[in-house]
Protein backbone atom coordinates (compact mmCIF):
# COMPACT_ATOMS: atom_id res chain seq x y z
CA UNK A 1 0.00 0.00 0.00
CA UNK A 2 1.39 3.21 -0.78
CA UNK A 3 1.62 6.17 1.94
CA UNK A 4 -0.26 8.30 0.23
CA UNK A 5 -3.30 5.70 0.82
CA UNK A 6 -2.32 4.55 3.84
CA UNK A 7 -2.30 8.43 4.69
CA UNK A 8 -5.72 8.72 3.27
CA UNK A 9 -7.27 5.78 4.94
CA UNK A 10 -6.19 7.13 8.28
CA UNK A 11 -7.61 10.10 7.39
CA UNK A 12 -10.94 8.60 6.54
CA UNK A 13 -11.07 7.18 10.09
CA UNK A 14 -11.21 10.18 11.62
CA UNK A 15 -13.82 12.08 8.87
CA UNK A 16 -17.01 12.19 11.28
CA UNK A 17 -19.00 14.35 8.79
CA UNK A 18 -19.74 15.24 5.11
CA UNK A 19 -17.23 18.55 5.70
CA UNK A 20 -14.48 16.46 6.62
CA UNK A 21 -15.03 13.91 3.95
CA UNK A 22 -14.40 17.24 1.29
CA UNK A 23 -11.43 18.65 2.80
CA UNK A 24 -10.11 14.97 2.85
CA UNK A 25 -11.03 14.35 -0.77
CA UNK A 26 -10.46 17.44 -1.88
CA UNK A 27 -6.89 17.18 -0.40
CA UNK A 28 -6.07 13.84 -1.62
CA UNK A 29 -7.89 14.59 -5.46
CA UNK A 30 -5.07 17.99 -5.67
CA UNK A 31 -2.17 15.55 -4.78
CA UNK A 32 -2.87 12.94 -6.89
CA UNK A 33 -3.10 15.44 -9.84
CA UNK A 34 -6.80 16.24 -10.05
CA UNK A 35 -8.55 19.23 -9.62
CA UNK A 36 -12.36 18.15 -8.97
CA UNK A 37 -13.93 15.23 -7.24
CA UNK A 38 -17.39 13.83 -6.71
CA UNK A 39 -18.75 11.72 -4.47
CA UNK A 40 -22.43 10.69 -5.09
CA UNK A 41 -25.63 8.35 -5.46
CA UNK A 42 -26.83 8.13 -8.38
CA UNK A 43 -30.40 9.77 -7.95
CA UNK A 44 -32.21 13.16 -8.13
CA UNK A 45 -29.99 15.06 -5.65
CA UNK A 46 -32.43 17.61 -5.86
CA UNK A 47 -34.81 15.41 -3.02
CA UNK A 48 -32.74 14.87 0.55
CA UNK A 49 -33.30 11.15 1.66
CA UNK A 50 -31.26 9.33 4.71
CA UNK A 51 -28.32 7.53 3.00
CA UNK A 52 -28.05 10.13 0.34
CA UNK A 53 -24.48 10.94 -0.57
CA UNK A 54 -23.84 13.99 -2.17
CA UNK A 55 -19.73 15.24 -1.45
CA UNK A 56 -18.20 17.05 -4.32
CA UNK A 57 -16.59 19.60 -5.94
CA UNK A 58 -17.24 20.11 -9.59
CA UNK A 59 -17.54 23.72 -11.41
CA UNK A 60 -21.40 25.05 -11.01
CA UNK A 61 -21.81 24.60 -14.45
CA UNK A 62 -21.54 20.69 -14.47
CA UNK A 63 -23.84 20.71 -10.97
CA UNK A 64 -26.33 22.92 -12.47
CA UNK A 65 -26.67 20.47 -15.14
CA UNK A 66 -26.69 16.95 -13.76
CA UNK A 67 -28.27 17.96 -10.08
CA UNK A 68 -30.56 21.07 -10.71
CA UNK A 69 -31.59 20.11 -14.44
CA UNK A 70 -31.98 16.18 -13.11
CA UNK A 71 -30.01 14.94 -15.88
CA UNK A 72 -28.18 12.24 -13.79
CA UNK A 73 -29.69 8.97 -15.93
CA UNK A 74 -28.67 10.88 -19.04
CA UNK A 75 -25.03 11.54 -18.12
CA UNK A 76 -22.55 9.64 -19.76
CA UNK A 77 -19.88 8.80 -16.97
CA UNK A 78 -23.02 7.98 -14.53
CA UNK A 79 -24.34 5.41 -17.45
CA UNK A 80 -20.78 4.31 -18.24
CA UNK A 81 -20.91 3.31 -14.10
CA UNK A 82 -23.30 1.68 -14.24
CA UNK A 83 -21.65 -0.98 -16.64
CA UNK A 84 -18.15 -1.04 -15.73
CA UNK A 85 -16.27 -3.41 -13.33
CA UNK A 86 -13.88 -0.87 -12.22
CA UNK A 87 -12.73 1.99 -12.78
CA UNK A 88 -12.59 3.89 -15.97
CA UNK A 89 -11.15 6.89 -17.86
CA UNK A 90 -13.15 9.61 -19.21
CA UNK A 91 -11.26 8.89 -22.59
CA UNK A 92 -12.41 5.16 -22.75
CA UNK A 93 -15.79 5.57 -22.15
CA UNK A 94 -16.76 4.40 -25.78
CA UNK A 95 -15.42 1.49 -25.23
CA UNK A 96 -18.23 0.66 -22.36
CA UNK A 97 -21.16 2.51 -23.99
CA UNK A 98 -22.27 3.90 -27.11
CA UNK A 99 -22.10 7.77 -27.92
CA UNK A 100 -24.53 9.93 -28.63
CA UNK A 101 -24.90 13.81 -29.61
CA UNK A 102 -26.29 14.67 -26.28
CA UNK A 103 -23.38 12.26 -24.52
CA UNK A 104 -20.98 14.33 -26.72
CA UNK A 105 -22.34 17.63 -25.65
CA UNK A 106 -21.80 16.64 -22.54
CA UNK A 107 -17.97 15.79 -22.11
CA UNK A 108 -17.93 19.17 -24.26
CA UNK A 109 -19.34 20.80 -21.59
CA UNK A 110 -16.79 19.15 -18.73
CA UNK A 111 -13.46 19.70 -21.12
CA UNK A 112 -14.51 23.53 -21.38
CA UNK A 113 -14.81 23.87 -17.93
CA UNK A 114 -11.46 22.20 -16.99
CA UNK A 115 -13.03 18.25 -16.50
CA UNK A 116 -11.26 17.27 -19.69
CA UNK A 117 -10.20 13.93 -18.27
CA UNK A 118 -11.39 11.77 -15.30
CA UNK A 119 -11.47 8.30 -13.62
CA UNK A 120 -14.78 6.87 -12.65
CA UNK A 121 -15.20 3.82 -9.58
CA UNK A 122 -18.35 2.57 -9.89
CA UNK A 123 -19.60 1.70 -6.18
CA UNK A 124 -22.45 -0.25 -5.69
CA UNK A 125 -23.82 -2.27 -2.74
CA UNK A 126 -26.67 -4.68 -3.01
CA UNK A 127 -30.18 -3.15 -1.24
CA UNK A 128 -28.79 0.72 -1.96
CA UNK A 129 -28.71 3.31 -4.48
CA UNK A 130 -26.29 2.58 -7.16
CA UNK A 131 -23.51 5.32 -6.55
CA UNK A 132 -19.53 6.24 -7.85
CA UNK A 133 -16.48 8.20 -6.79
CA UNK A 134 -15.07 10.23 -9.68
CA UNK A 135 -11.68 12.32 -9.95
CA UNK A 136 -11.29 14.91 -12.92
CA UNK A 137 -9.45 17.49 -13.83
CA UNK A 138 -6.82 19.04 -16.91
CA UNK A 139 -4.61 16.05 -16.84
CA UNK A 140 -3.08 13.61 -19.13
CA UNK A 141 -4.70 10.11 -19.61
CA UNK A 142 -1.02 8.37 -19.40
CA UNK A 143 -1.37 9.62 -15.40
CA UNK A 144 -4.55 9.07 -15.24
CA UNK A 145 -4.19 5.73 -15.89
CA UNK A 146 -1.26 5.49 -13.74
CA UNK A 147 -3.24 6.36 -10.99
CA UNK A 148 -6.24 4.40 -11.59
CA UNK A 149 -5.31 1.57 -9.27
CA UNK A 150 -4.73 4.16 -5.86
CA UNK A 151 -7.84 5.82 -6.95
CA UNK A 152 -10.06 2.27 -7.41
CA UNK A 153 -8.75 1.68 -3.55
CA UNK A 154 -9.60 5.51 -2.33
CA UNK A 155 -13.18 5.51 -3.78
CA UNK A 156 -14.26 2.37 -2.08
CA UNK A 157 -13.30 2.70 1.23
CA UNK A 158 -14.66 6.54 0.97
CA UNK A 159 -17.56 5.65 -0.79
CA UNK A 160 -18.25 2.73 2.34
CA UNK A 161 -17.31 6.00 4.97
CA UNK A 162 -20.03 8.13 3.39
CA UNK A 163 -22.56 5.58 3.44
CA UNK A 164 -21.45 5.14 7.51
CA UNK A 165 -21.73 9.38 7.90
CA UNK A 166 -25.02 8.67 5.90
CA UNK A 167 -26.20 6.87 8.70
CA UNK A 168 -27.27 4.54 5.30
CA UNK A 169 -27.97 0.93 6.94
CA UNK A 170 -28.99 -0.37 3.49
CA UNK A 171 -31.64 2.31 2.96
CA UNK A 172 -34.37 1.42 0.24
CA UNK A 173 -33.98 3.88 -2.64
CA UNK A 174 -36.83 6.18 -3.63
CA UNK A 175 -38.65 3.42 -5.63
CA UNK A 176 -41.13 4.36 -8.47
CA UNK A 177 -44.33 2.62 -9.43
CA UNK A 178 -43.40 -0.80 -10.56
CA UNK A 179 -43.33 -1.80 -14.45
CA UNK A 180 -46.23 -4.14 -15.39
CA UNK A 181 -44.19 -7.64 -16.88
CA UNK A 182 -45.08 -6.99 -20.52
CA UNK A 183 -43.57 -3.01 -20.39
CA UNK A 184 -40.91 -4.14 -18.37
CA UNK A 185 -39.67 -6.79 -20.88
CA UNK A 186 -39.94 -4.29 -23.67
CA UNK A 187 -37.39 -2.49 -21.13
CA UNK A 188 -35.30 -5.56 -21.03
CA UNK A 189 -35.39 -5.96 -24.68
CA UNK A 190 -34.32 -1.76 -25.14
CA UNK A 191 -31.67 -2.35 -22.95
CA UNK A 192 -29.91 -5.13 -25.08
CA UNK A 193 -30.04 -2.50 -27.83
CA UNK A 194 -33.08 -4.16 -29.74
CA UNK A 195 -35.49 -1.44 -32.33
CA UNK A 196 -38.83 -1.40 -31.15
CA UNK A 197 -39.41 -3.82 -34.65
CA UNK A 198 -37.18 -6.49 -33.02
CA UNK A 199 -38.94 -5.84 -29.12
CA UNK A 200 -42.01 -6.68 -31.16
CA UNK A 201 -40.56 -9.59 -33.52
CA UNK A 202 -39.16 -11.29 -30.44
CA UNK A 203 -42.06 -11.17 -27.79
CA UNK A 204 -44.65 -11.92 -30.51
CA UNK A 205 -46.62 -8.81 -30.30
CA UNK A 206 -47.50 -5.89 -32.73
CA UNK A 207 -44.94 -2.89 -32.70
CA UNK A 208 -47.72 -0.13 -32.11
CA UNK A 209 -48.29 -2.57 -29.34
CA UNK A 210 -44.38 -2.29 -28.25
CA UNK A 211 -44.61 1.08 -28.67
CA UNK A 212 -47.38 1.79 -26.32
CA UNK A 213 -45.49 -0.20 -23.63
CA UNK A 214 -42.30 1.96 -23.97
CA UNK A 215 -44.32 4.92 -24.14
CA UNK A 216 -46.01 4.07 -20.59
CA UNK A 217 -42.85 2.98 -19.27
CA UNK A 218 -41.03 6.12 -19.99
CA UNK A 219 -44.02 7.92 -18.55
CA UNK A 220 -43.82 5.71 -15.24
CA UNK A 221 -40.07 5.88 -14.81
CA UNK A 222 -40.00 9.79 -15.59
CA UNK A 223 -37.99 9.42 -18.75
CA UNK A 224 -37.05 11.53 -20.69
CA UNK A 225 -35.93 9.19 -23.83
CA UNK A 226 -35.03 5.76 -24.31
CA UNK A 227 -31.59 5.56 -23.02
CA UNK A 228 -32.98 7.03 -19.79
CA UNK A 229 -35.91 4.81 -19.18
CA UNK A 230 -33.17 2.07 -19.39
CA UNK A 231 -31.22 4.00 -16.84
CA UNK A 232 -33.99 4.77 -14.17
CA UNK A 233 -35.28 0.81 -14.21
CA UNK A 234 -31.47 -0.05 -13.42
CA UNK A 235 -31.54 2.50 -10.74
CA UNK A 236 -34.74 1.72 -9.44
CA UNK A 237 -33.45 -1.85 -9.61
CA UNK A 238 -37.24 -2.71 -11.96
CA UNK A 239 -34.61 -4.98 -14.04
CA UNK A 240 -30.68 -5.81 -13.98
CA UNK A 241 -27.88 -5.05 -15.25
CA UNK A 242 -27.37 -9.20 -16.07
CA UNK A 243 -30.94 -8.99 -18.03
CA UNK A 244 -29.29 -6.14 -20.45
CA UNK A 245 -26.41 -8.66 -20.96
CA UNK A 246 -24.44 -5.49 -21.79
CA UNK A 247 -20.72 -7.90 -22.91
CA UNK A 248 -23.09 -8.89 -25.79
CA UNK A 249 -24.13 -5.17 -26.40
CA UNK A 250 -22.60 -2.37 -24.34
CA UNK A 251 -25.23 0.19 -25.17
CA UNK A 252 -28.80 0.96 -25.35
CA UNK A 253 -30.81 1.58 -28.16
CA UNK A 254 -31.52 5.07 -29.43
CA UNK A 255 -34.12 4.66 -32.29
Amino acid sequence: MSDLLEDFLIGLASANDPASLHTLLSAFSQTIGFSHFALITHEDLRICRRGQINIRNYPEAIVERIIANAFFRRDPIIRGALFADSAFLWSRISDIIRLDKKDRASLELGCRHGLTEGVTVPCHKFGSAFGSCTFAGKIDCERAERSRAILQAAAIFAFQRARQIAGDRAAPYAALPRLNPRPRDCVVLAGRGQTNKQIARTLGLAPRTVDGYLADARRILGAADRTEMVVAAVLDGQIGLEEINHRQSPSFALG
